[in-house]
């Protein structure tokens, strides 16, 4: 990829586009769901789904304990430093499975399965043997299919790894967040870079297609010099395939854990936004392709192959290569995307648990997207995922005139045209070098549910 000109970035631009948005992991996004999507409302979306039999599926199954609560998380966790409840999770999400396969009536095979969490290796091996055969029994992976998982090192064991791979794990994402001691201590995540260079080389030696590092930009005592070194010595020593550099996303009104940390010590604004591009930077210079708004793959890696070639997609996963047309969730807090609809499971761990046990799905709210729904979201991720939007493609796949269907989106996008952020044209919009630090904004005109009213805060910064 060409060096990215970012000398027009200034605290000036930063300024104006600085604010509360979604990540569009999905859209509608999760604050439209509504509890009057239920059960029988999914069962409807799985069986009409079912018929599409030669085409693949995803699956994300959510494995929710952690020994301990790191201050900065957002995830639907559990905490449990002392082992035993995993034993009546995992019995209740073989009924899910049950539950969904039967549902599914023949419709089966994966294209991609993830396991995430909270830390999926709270499991013991022995347990990971029995989710994935829970799993794979009655959802059979394909040929070829992306199967993979987040650890977390420090309670991820060697064995782990080798059991892993012998089940056909093909990626691995390790969180790492930083190197610097001070940050880590405040976030309470210790995690020296040995046991993570441990990791990485037992992973490539057991034959990991692909060894994926997570860090986070945000987090306390952070700067641009600072997190520079961590990004350097992250290429040279764990020289992971791809990288998710997350934006720390502050949401204490969420996620009151959050209030440990001391609001001083955060960085913000400009001094934040100098984090990321300074990270940017390293990895360009070290041969990395910029995937999306925060991914970054070796140049050789599929996702990058899929950039270039316009084929990247994104879900409740993230990034990947790998579509498919529905993705089924199972755990408590998982989301399953089916039949044109959102459903999300239940959050509390012993409702989950009461509620599969008595033989139902365990939807507690969702969304049926309307035709209006699929147009918006397909435009947002084409633009999310590939960087422009090409207006025939738009009016082939859709029977619409996006210029005329999408004039108000259009117009709002124009100050941000103005801003040498995106290239509006007579046959669809480019997304700019600066503007790839700015493109939820960018999607953010296409999303009617924006214009709706709402009296708290919903959405973390968008830079």
């Amino acid at each position: 990829m060409p060096e990215l000109d970012l000398t027009t970035l200034t605290p000036e631009l930063l300024a104006r586009y600085d604010r509360p948005g979604p990540r569009y992991t999905s859209y509608p996004t999760a604050p439209q769901f509504a509890a009057d999507f239920g059960e029988d409302a999914y069962r409807e979306r799985l069986a009409a789904a079912a018929g599409r039999t030669s085409e693949p599926l995803s699956l994300y199954a959510h494995v929710p304990f952690c020994e301990h609560r790191c201050t900065y998380c957002g995830c639907n966790i559990v905490i449990s430093p002392h082992r035993g409840p995993e034993q009546p999770y995992l019995d209740a999400v073989e009924r899910e499975l049950d539950l969904l396969a039967e549902a599914m009536d023949g419709r089966r095979n994966l294209n991609q399965l993830h396991w995430g969490g909270g830390t999926p290796t709270y499991l013991t091996p022995q347990q990971c043997r029995r989710l994935f055969t829970a799993i794979t029994d009655r959802f059979p992976l394909n040929r070829g299919a992306e199967v993979a998982i987040e650890v977390d090192p420090c309670v991820t064991s060697l064995e782990h790894l080798e059991v892993l791979a012998e089940l056909g794990f093909n990626r691995i994402s390790m969180g790492l967040q930083d190197l610097d001691p001070r940050v880590q201590e405040a976030v309470q995540r210790v995690q020296p870079l040995e046991l993570t260079r441990l990791h990485v080389e037992r992973a490539r030696e057991l034959g990991f297609e692909s060894v994926n590092v997570d860090l986070i930009y945000g987090l306390p005592y952070q700067n641009e010099a600072q997190f520079r070194r961590t990004v350097r010595t992250v290429i040279e020593e764990l020289n992971p395939d791809r990288v998710a550099c997350f934006s720390y996303a502050h949401v204490p009104w969420i996620k009151p854990h959050q209030r440990q940390l001391d609001d001083s010590t955060l960085p913000r604004g400009w001094e934040k936004f100098r984090i990321f591009v300074g990270a940017v930077e390293e990895f360009l210079a070290a041969g990395y392709s910029f995937v999306g708004f925060d991914h970054f793959a070796r140049p050789e890696d599929e996702l990058a192959t899929a950039m270039r070639e316009g084929r990247v997609h994104r879900n409740f996963m993230g990034y990947t290569v790998m579509p498919a047309s529905d993705q089924l969730g199972v755990g408590m807090t998982s989301i399953g995307d089916v039949g044109g609809a959102y459903a999300a499971n239940e959050k509390n761990l012993a409702r989950y648990q009461r509620v599969v046990g008595e033989g139902r799905l365990p939807i507690e709210r969702g969304i049926l997207r309307s035709a209006e729904d699929e147009l918006r979201g397909t435009v947002i991720r084409r633009i999310i995922c590939n960087l422009r939007l090409d207006y025939g493609w738009v009016a082939e796949s859709f029977g619409v005139d996006p210029r005329r269907h999408f004039a108000q989106a259009l117009s709002e996008l124009q100050p941000l045209a103005a801003d040498g952020l995106v290239e509006i044209g007579d046959h669809g919009l480019q997304v700019t070098d600066i503007g790839r630090f700015f493109l939820r904004n960018i999607c953010m005109p296409f999303d009617t549910y924006l214009r709706k009213p709402s009296d708290r805060p919903v959405y973390s910064r968008t830079v």
